[in-house]
């Protein structure tokens, strides 16, 4: 069984309903690495990610660069953060990504969640073209890889109704960044 965990960043947004709807469409689940001022207007739709079995982590407040901050403005972005998921969702996320995959020392010592980065960038904010998207991920993914996704553009969500057809047909399963380290540590990696 090969496995692959799509992670979305930035959201919810209005187009985080829509990739849910794929998800589902293809029985398959993902982590969304949210932010917190955004939490509040999009808590229906944070509900929706954790009633279809899909997982939530924390991807700062206001997406401020974590690496370039103090140690107790790293603390203030993600503790507003998870203190606004929980009063939404009764949901405490364990996973953090840090902005722009810049992680330091000062983030690790500052946090108890769990850093994750990717295996794969679909760039979806730069090329902002479903076929490009859809082609760059395709000929790049490979069993327990993580792919960075945005949850903010409408062609992401366009290249999601190719790409998980797709890669269901080639043998892979959708699953969220818990499961994927479950997976890995029954197959015996670190």
């Amino acid at each position: 069984m090969k496995v692959v965990a799509l992670t979305f960043d930035d959201g919810p947004s209005k187009y985080t309903s829509s990739i849910l709807d794929v998800l589902e469409e293809y029985d398959a689940r993902a982590t969304f690495f949210v932010l917190g001022n955004k939490v509040e207007v999009y808590k229906d739709t944070l509900n929706k990610i954790i009633l279809n079995g899909n997982e939530i982590g924390n991807h700062t407040y206001n997406h401020k660069w974590l690496s370039k901050l103090s140690v107790n403005e790293i603390k203030s972005q993600i503790e507003k953060t998870q203190d606004l998921i929980y009063k939404y969702t009764n949901y405490t996320p364990t996973l953090l990504r840090p902005t722009y995959g810049s992680i330091n020392n000062k983030i690790k010592k500052t946090t108890d969640l769990k850093i994750v980065l990717w295996d794969v960038d679909s760039l979806d904010w730069k090329l902002k073209n479903s076929t490009k998207i859809y082609n760059r991920v395709k000929d790049d993914i490979d069993d327990l890889d993580i792919v960075l996704f945005h949850d903010t553009y409408k062609t992401t969500v366009e290249s999601l109704k190719k790409l998980i057809p797709y890669l269901k047909e080639k043998g892979f399963q959708f699953v969220t960044i818990s499961e994927l380290y479950e997976i890995k540590k029954l197959r015996g990696y670190k």
